[in-house]
Parts: C-alpha cells; structure tokens; sequence
C-alpha cells in the first residue's frame, strides 16, 4: 500500500496484509536501497516480501529492518527477513539484549500464548540516537525515544518538505495510549520523549499499531501529550494496572 512517495505499507494484521500477531510494517524507498521499519510477530515475513514483489520492488535490495523496540510484534520477523534478504538489523543499545534472548521486556510468553513463536537473530547494527543513518539517499534521523521500553528509537524522514515520524509504539494517532506499565515501562522518560517528538514538528505519522496521519501530525502528538498527561493516567499507572488502547 502506497502511502507517500516513499513510504509504503508493507505488513500489518490491522490491515489485512500480513499474519496475525503483526504490527503495522513500513518499507521505505531509498533509491538504490530500501529500508524496513519493525518486522512484525515473525509469521508475516513471507507476505511481506510477496507485497514488496507486487508493488515492483526487489526484496533482495532490503538493506536494513529497524526495530523501533523490543516487543514481540516487531521484532519476530527479524530472522526470517534477515535470511530472505540479507539485510541488516539495526535497534537501539538498551534494547539489543532483550530482541536477541527474547528476554521478558521482549513480552515473548505473550507471543506464545497467543500462539506465535519464532527464533530470535543478531542486532548488527546497534543504535545509540541522536544520529543519522543513511540509506541509498534517504537520511534516517534517530531519536532515542524510551518509555515505552528502554531502548525504544523512532525515525524521522524528511520527503520534500514533509517531516515523517515513525515512532513504533511511542505515539498513535488519535490521542490513542499504547501498553501502559509493561515491563521496561517508565511513564517519566515516555513523556519526555512525546515532548521531544514534538519538537520534530512532524507533518506525517507512522506508527507501529493503529491509523497513519499523512498530514497534521503535530496535532495528533499535542493530543497525546495532554491525554499521557491527564490525572486518570496517572492514577491507573500508580495502582499497577497495564491495559491497550489501540
């Protein structure tokens, strides 16, 4: 599904276009290159590569999937895309360990109570943020974004004179909270990262569950920032209790 000029959706249960169990899965067009963004609950992967193909796009030109965490929907197609591909994992430092043992910030029993499982692959490119990665002639802007889980990352691209996040689990459209006092959760740090994604000033939006925005992104972060700000988020964390809203 063609989104932006570059941007394309490739994978997600939501929409139909991957297994079950799969996040929303971005690829990005890069010239001579492309790049992929989450990998999904690892039974999407051959879907993928099938969407890819029917859009006119080499799978083999994959250079790099970036995981924007550490959780089990974005994570399990790594090795399989890896092999099919021969590109390169990228994720950041503080969650490298747990996307590689499949530890339990990875929420990997969950995948297996709902019936997924999957082998785990190396991180070959381990992120630190506040950097650039080029691909092709696409320049990936890495923000350390945790909260959500410690070693969460989100994107930015600019295409033209749009400004494009992507921001995994961090954000959603619609104001929307995702998994609220999972492990690796620390409500202080995923606060200050929505400020800083806003600070971005996004144009666009791609995140990892949910509805896309391919204008007035700015909007749909303010909105969160007030929600993930509001005195019944806040007592709901205190008293321990973890929910989705997706």
């Amino acid at each position: 599904m063609k989104l932006t000029d570059r941007v394309y959706l490739i994978g997600g249960a939501a929409y139909g276009l991957s297994a079950q169990g799969d996040c929303n899965v971005y690829m990005v067009d890069c010239g001579d290159g492309l790049a992929v963004v989450d990998t999904g609950g690892g039974h999407g992967v051959p879907d993928m590569l099938r969407n890819m193909s029917r859009m006119g796009f080499d799978p083999g030109k994959v250079e790099v999937a970036f995981n924007t965490h550490c959780h089990y929907d974005h994570i399990g197609g790594n090795k399989l895309l890896k092999e099919a591909t021969g590109c390169k994992i990228a994720a950041h430092q503080d969650d490298r360990w747990e996307i590689e043992n499949l530890g339990p910030v990875s929420l990997y029993n969950m995948a297996l109570d709902n019936g997924l499982s999957f082998e785990p692959t190396s991180v070959d490119i381990s992120l630190a943020g506040d950097q650039d990665v080029e691909i092709g002639d696409v320049s990936f802007r890495i923000l350390h974004t945790p909260g959500h889980t410690p070693g969460g990352v989100s994107f930015v691209v600019e295409e033209g004179d749009a400004v494009s996040l992507f921001p995994g689990d961090t954000a959603s459209a619609l104001g929307r909270l995702g998994f609220i006092n999972g492990p690796g959760f620390v409500l202080p740090e995923w606060k200050r990262s929505i400020e800083r994604m806003i600070l971005v000033k996004p144009d666009r939006m791609f995140p990892g569950h949910g509805v896309f925005v391919v204008s007035s992104a700015l909007e749909q972060l303010n909105l969160l920032d007030q929600n993930m700000n509001s005195p019944w988020v806040n007592i709901e964390v205190m008293q321990g209790y973890s929910y989705k809203k997706f």
